[in-house]
């Protein structure tokens, strides 16, 4: 009889094994790396609305003088071009949430259906 040098039924069902096996232990990785490195495009797009606060805050101030009376954070979200508050704004693929309460900003960046975590506040400096 004539050996050939094709695989048998049972070792292929084992390599089929082994491959399913791998794959179900390295999804869940695979899943929660996509859900931070969407948290992490929501954040930057938070540090980019708190850089762009920054800028027009301090346009703001030149503008007044040197004098910070009477900034607000609504005035600083009007002054960067983001409308009233709450204003929702688009930074590249993240969405930013900002609220202006007094003079204080609370920002919430989310990319999909994940947002950023802790506390994310920008602060009109006291002078």
């Amino acid at each position: 009889m004539k050996r050939t040098n094709n695989f048998t039924l049972v070792e292929i069902i084992a390599v089929l094994l082994i491959i399913a096996i791998m794959a179900a232990v390295a999804a869940p990785k695979f899943i929660s790396l996509s859900d931070d490195a969407k948290r992490g495009i929501a954040q930057a797009g938070v540090n980019e609305a708190k850089a762009s606060l920054s800028v027009a805050y301090h346009k703001a101030y030149l503008a007044a003088g040197g004098v910070n009376t009477g900034i607000t954070g609504q005035s600083v979200l009007t002054a960067a071009g983001f409308g009233d508050s709450p204003a929702t704004v688009a930074f590249g693929d993240a969405s930013v949430l900002m609220t202006a309460d007094g003079t204080t900003i609370t920002l919430v960046g989310s990319h999909g259906s994940v947002s950023t975590t802790g506390s994310n506040t920008w602060t009109v400096p006291v002078q």
